[in-house]
């Protein structure tokens, strides 16, 4: 009985002073349980890993000693369960004495490790050990991909429309010096332009500014914050219309640095009109720096501004490598052993040194190919430029809508083929020959008076045609491709020999042509004699017409002689 008394009143103490001391008769005062013992220790409830989970709405801070799995103290966070730590964490200050085939950081399974800065994740290291750095999934050793775009664009639709706000921590915001003006005398946002500079590019919502009062000095600025960008340069596009009215009327577009207060660039600085404008250019900045633009408008009773659809969209830059070397233009190349370094591409060396591209000369990045190039298929060209898609079929644009197609054996052009100067090239030539021309409606030549001079009456008539001597023959050689006409395949032919018409009709012989002096050189031109001789057929019809018109002639003037002695026979036959 006194053993029981004794208990009751040992406890009863402990409560009085919210504290129990187990092995000790003065607990410590910070804690409510104090356990000692130099021989055994604290045993907290054991259970699995499935007991331990199944433990309904566990308190914070609940202790239980997991036996299977990964058997160790789990403690509930509030969250979660956490196990402690057999001593293996990383310190924030680092580990000393770590022994690299057994420690280690990441993770003892196929997942990802991520690292993230201000909760958002930075890179992660994949289950291969790929580094991914804007992604999730990669095939290579290092991915980078970057979904930024620097998109800054102002199109006052989500702006309230009235009176732009003059508190400077809104965007846009507008100040003003003006002078016997009122409010509505600066920027307002509206969906109708300045009542005299119509923007037809302009839409929706847009800012604007137009004359107020006759007592009015206007001189208000529109600020468009773009904030801090990480660029070294950026595109800028913004629709506008001024117009002008008189001295000292002005409308003045800065891009301003927040930063350093101070003007970065002046975009346009107009005293004149500039109506239903769009306004576009790239400007240096530098990164990491707070910019604005300010759209600053002067006027005395004027006409007024509208300005609408600012936007600077530009990608930010992904990957950059310093090695001291880096410049302008400059390519990484490497080493052996794949050390690189950035390198100017003019001082390159390269055994297949084939292409090039030239640029920063007087031409737009023209390139330049040694050697055979096959476009629309695989396999070695054939020709400097080979362009083969199959048989036929094949087409090669030459402009806006102007294409070659191949066709079968044939070459088809989709516009009509003319010089490029009027009468300065021939088609064909003495040494070159077209084999036979087809036309629906013949060949037409250029016989307008006014194009000509010296116009005297042909001399050449019966007489010269009587002496022609028209004959039959067969060309030594014919031949289609590498086909050659056997002589039963030949046609018979019917036509001159130019030698025996050059001593009647000379004119009618072709023996020269004009050719270029140099083939570098289109602009001068010499005369050459032909080694083959070629009549032209056409010129021999005049003398045709004009010897049927003598022999025309000498028949009506036997018609003549005949009416006359018929006559004078029916006389003699009346007496």
């Amino acid at each position: 009985m006194k053993k029981y008394i004794l208990l009751l009143t040992f406890f009863t103490f402990g409560i009085v002073n919210a504290q129990i001391g187990i092995g000790t008769v003065t607990p410590n005062s910070s804690s409510i349980l104090d356990v000692t013992s130099t021989t055994k220790g604290l045993l907290p409830p054991k259970m699995t890993q499935a007991q331990r989970t199944a433990i309904a709405t566990p308190a914070t801070g609940l202790l239980v000693f997991q036996t299977d799995g990964s058997a160790g103290y789990y403690f509930y966070n509030g969250a979660g369960w956490q196990q402690f730590s057999a001593g293996n964490s990383w310190s924030l200050n680092g580990n000393s004495g770590t022994v690299p085939a057994t420690n280690k950081l990441g993770t003892t399974d196929n997942q990802p490790l991520l690292v993230k800065t201000n909760n958002a994740e930075s890179f992660r290291i994949l289950g291969n050990g790929n580094v991914v750095l804007g992604g999730t999934t990669s095939t290579s050793k290092l991915h980078l991909t970057s979904p930024n775009v620097l998109s800054i664009v102002q199109d006052f639709e989500s702006v309230t429309s009235g009176n732009v706000t003059l508190v400077n921590t809104n965007n846009p915001y507008n100040f003003y010096t003006n002078v016997g003006c009122i409010v509505d005398d600066g920027w307002r946002i509206s969906t109708s332009d300045a009542s005299s500079a119509a923007c037809a590019s302009c839409s929706g919502q847009r800012a604007v500014i137009d004359y107020g009062a006759s007592t009015c000095d206007q001189d208000a600025t529109l600020v468009v914050k773009l904030g801090v960008i990480n660029a070294t340069s950026i595109p800028i596009s913004f629709n506008y219309s001024f117009n002008y009215d008189v001295t000292p009327e002005a409308f003045v577009v800065t891009l301003y640095n927040e930063t350093t207060a101070s003007v970065q660039a002046t975009l346009l600085n107009l005293s004149a009109d500039a109506l239903n404008q769009l306004y576009s250019s790239t400007q240096a900045i530098t990164s990491g720096q707070d910019y604005s633009l300010r759209f600053r408008y002067v006027g005395n009773y004027g006409w007024g501004v509208t300005v609408d659809n600012i936007s600077i969209v530009a990608p930010v830059n992904v990957l950059r490598i310093v090695d001291g070397n880096q410049a302008n233009n400059y390519v990484m190349v490497s080493d052996a052993n794949g050390n690189g370094t950035w390198t100017n591409p003019s001082g390159f060396s390269i055994s297949d040194d084939d292409w090039r591209f030239n640029s920063g000369s007087a031409y737009t990045d023209p390139i330049y190919r040694t050697g055979d190039i096959r476009i629309g298929s695989s396999g070695t060209p054939s020709y400097e430029l080979d362009v083969d898609q199959g048989i036929d079929g094949n087409q090669t644009g030459l402009g806006s809508s102007e294409y070659i197609t191949d066709g079968s054996a044939e070459n088809w052009i989709s516009n009509t083929i003319v010089p490029q100067n009027d009468n300065s090239v021939s088609l064909g030539s003495a040494s070159l020959r077209w084999s036979t021309i087809y036309a629906t409606n013949g060949v037409i030549n250029t016989s307008d008076s006014r194009e000509k001079e010296n116009i005297q009456p042909l001399h050449y008539g019966l007489q010269e045609l009587k002496q022609l001597k028209p004959v039959s023959y067969q060309w030594k050689e014919e031949k289609y491709g590498k086909t050659i006409l056997s002589d039963s395949e030949k046609r018979n032919k019917i036509g001159f020999i130019a030698q025996d018409l050059q001593k009647i009709l000379p004119e009618t012989v072709q023996d020269s042509e004009w050719r270029p002096k140099d083939p570098n050189n289109l602009s001068v031109y010499e005369k050459r004699k032909t080694n083959i001789l070629g009549v032209s057929y056409s010129e021999i019809l005049p003398v045709v017409i004009k010897a049927t018109q003598e022999n025309q002639n000498t028949l009506n003037e036997v018609k003549k002689l005949l009416d006359e002695a018929t006559l004078m026979v029916k006389q003699l036959e009346k007496k």
